[in-house]
């Protein structure tokens, strides 16, 4: 099978676009509280219970958006 260029085209396109999806943001202790609408103690909590998976470096606390996006996105499909 040959690719014709418009495939190809097409084939970077969508490429593209997995690609962007898999980029992730990392947010701080202080950014994920105000996504939860919450306090700090509150998240650092979470943390000590593993509740909220997180990194952890040199004392600071570090989160995935991605991760943090998709709790919230279950804890509100869980409440409806």
């Amino acid at each position: 099978m040959v690719l014709r260029s418009a495939d190809i085209r097409e084939i970077a396109k969508q490429v593209a676009v997995e690609l962007h999806k898999m980029q992730d943001e990392v947010l701080t202790i202080t950014e994920v509280a105000r996504l939860f609408d919450t306090t700090e103690k509150a998240i650092r909590t979470k943390c000590y219970r593993r509740q909220l998976p997180f990194n952890k470096k040199e004392g600071k606390y570090f989160f995935s958006k991605n991760e943090m996006t998709k709790i919230l996105l279950l804890a509100s499909n869980s409440n409806q």
